[in-house]
């Protein structure tokens, strides 16, 4: 079942091909500035379209250019949240009598079977058994699949008594200085016993055809359970096993590859699925973002050579670009002569698959790709971000205190004269930070011009003060978790832009606030080594919002850690 997924979804986009063919003359006829085959753009427009309509329960729709029809957001959502349901036609649909809830003695005993290394059973027999649990694991529906991990983690990791009578032998080995074969042979049984059972199931998985697959998605459910049962420290720890399973196995496996309008639809569609920070659209969305004057570059398992692993977007630009909707709104350029003159790589989106939360692929793509963009365009000299705040309003929700509201920090750098005209716009708040939490709480701010003028300084200033001094747990990690992660790659912190992202998500993360971070090549490595020693955060361009947090950080006793 698992080699034939892409089988499946191969015959079910050839049967959508010929129903649409009369469309894709159509199209075909009417495309005049960029040819594209008629399967990069029928194909994956139909598919989406229909799968849009099906989930109203409603016929897909034919009239015009599917390429320029606009989705309902719910359209979206639905379409790509059910989009895995769709391409695995073997798996019985959700809420039917053929949907499998779990039968814990048929799992347990097929676990125990696979697990129990005791029992002779051949390599023919052993893929077999793993085989079995796969399909009967995908058969499931969601309450069956937690209750399945439940029993793996719970009832399947490391024997306690083993553990504790080999650690017994172990320390009387070492204790009485015997020969270091012998102690060498009592620390491998030690380490045995305290390795948990699930990993035996994990190593057969992973040696089935798209076994690597099928563990991702695995993953992915089981940080799925761990967001709802957060006290099961067992699953907790299973999902790291797993996670540090994935990474190991991973290496030397990866292949680089530019993602095009003209790649399978197959993988197109995974970029929508799993595109996390700026959703996808519609079709005529990703074919913007895969067009002149743009990149989309991915790392792909050889086992699974059609779905990403994880994957940038990049916006070739003249300048170092402050907001978003610069890029995603921007008209194609039909002549990709521009790259040539370009002079800016701006990496605006990077995403991984959900199963691979924890394993640090994007510090790899990032500076594989830097070498290919300096490769093929050797006028770009600038390689920056254009990145997200995620937490910044939820850490500034619990930043405004009611004693900070009555008596407002001097920490933050917020300049006077920015002070003064937020209060002029409310002018019932006592201090500055009352006047900032009956704005931001208010319904409709961001239409009114003078509200963003008066706010621009204060939030910017904010959002410095949280980028550079909020740190979070032990140690001098950023807080953001954004931030740590190209600040531990070695970039510089760049600029923090206002109005960066003014679509619904960034308004509810971050008020609008998007920041640069700039990969100066000959500084990362000295970067790198000063962040992860020191927590130092290395500085590029003249921000003065930047400079003034630097500033009060560096003169006042470090801030309470955030809690996460």
């Amino acid at each position: 079942m698992l080699a034939s997924k892409h089988t499946i979804l191969a015959n079910k986009t050839a049967q959508l091909r010929s129903t649409l063919h009369p469309l894709k003359t159509k199209l075909a006829a009417t495309s005049s500035s960029t040819p594209t085959p008629a399967m990069a753009v029928a194909a994956p427009s139909a598919f989406l379209h229909t799968g849009a309509y099906l989930q109203k329960g409603l016929p897909p729709t034919r009239d015009g250019d599917e390429l320029s029809q606009p989705l309902e957001p719910a359209d979206v959502r639905a379409f790509w949240d059910n989009l895995r349901q769709e391409t695995q036609a073997e798996r019985p649909p959700a809420g039917t009598d053929q949907t499998h809830r779990l039968n814990v003695s048929e799992a347990r005993d097929l676990l125990s079977t696979i697990i129990d290394k005791r029992a002779h059973k051949g390599a023919v027999m052993m893929g077999l058994y793993t085989q079995r649990c796969c399909e009967l694991y995908e058969a499931l529906d969601s309450k069956g699949r937690d209750e399945f991990l439940q029993v793996l983690s719970s009832e399947f990791c490391a024997p306690k008594g083993g553990a504790q009578e080999a650690a017994q032998k172990y320390l009387e080995s070492v204790s009485k200085h015997q020969d270091p074969a012998r102690s060498a042979l009592e620390a491998k049984a030690l380490r045995d016993h305290l390795t948990p059972q699930y990993s035996e199931l994990f190593d057969q998985i992973n040696r089935l055809p798209g076994g690597f697959a099928f563990l991702v998605h695995m993953r992915a459910d089981m940080l799925s359970y761990i967001r709802k049962n957060r006290d099961d420290a067992a699953a907790k720890a299973m999902s790291d096993i797993l996670m540090k399973k994935l990474e190991t196995w991973i290496i030397g496996t990866l292949d680089l590859k530019r993602i095009t309008w003209n790649s399978p639809a197959y993988t197109i569609e995974k970029l929508g699925q799993y595109e996390s920070v700026h959703a996808v659209k519609s079709w005529l969305d990703v074919k913007r973002r895969l067009g002149n004057g743009r990149r989309c570059f991915g790392f792909f398992h050889r086992s699974v050579p059609m779905e990403p692993l994880v994957f940038v977007w990049v916006a070739l630009t003249n300048e170092i670009t402050s907001n978003v909707q610069s890029i995603l709104q921007e008209r194609e350029p039909t002549s990709p002569h521009g790259e040539e003159t370009a002079r800016c790589a701006i990496f605006y989106s990077i995403n991984s698959q959900p199963g691979l939360s924890g394993v640090d692929l994007g510090n790899f793509l990032i500076k594989r790709v830097v070498g290919v963009l300096r490769a093929e365009l050797p006028n770009i000299s600038v390689f920056c971000t254009l990145s997200p705040l995620p937490r910044f309003r939820a850490w500034l929700d619990q930043w405004l205190t009611p004693e900070r509201l009555a008596s407002p920090p001097v920490d933050a750098a917020v300049p006077e004269s920015a002070q003064r005209q937020l209060l002029s716009r409310v002018p019932e708040a006592k201090t500055w930070t009352e006047a900032l939490k009956r704005v931001v709480d208010s319904r409709g701010w961001t239409s009114d011009q003078a509200n963003l003028d008066a706010m621009e300084p204060v939030v910017r200033a904010l959002g410095a003060h949280y980028l550079v001094n909020v740190k979070r747990g032990k140690g001098n990690a950023a807080y953001d978790p954004v931030a740590n992660f190209h600040l531990r790659n070695g970039a510089c912190l760049h600029r923090v832009n206002w109005r960066g992202n003014t679509s619904y998500s960034g308004l509810r993360q971050s008020l609008g606030l998007m920041c640069n971070y700039n990969y100066v090549l000959d500084r990362i490595e000295d970067n790198n080594e000063r962040y992860v020693r020191s927590g130092l955060i290395a500085v590029s361009g003249t921000d003065p919002y930047i400079a003034s947090a630097n500033a009060a950080g560096s003169a006042s006793p470090p801030p309470p850690k955030a809690k996460l």
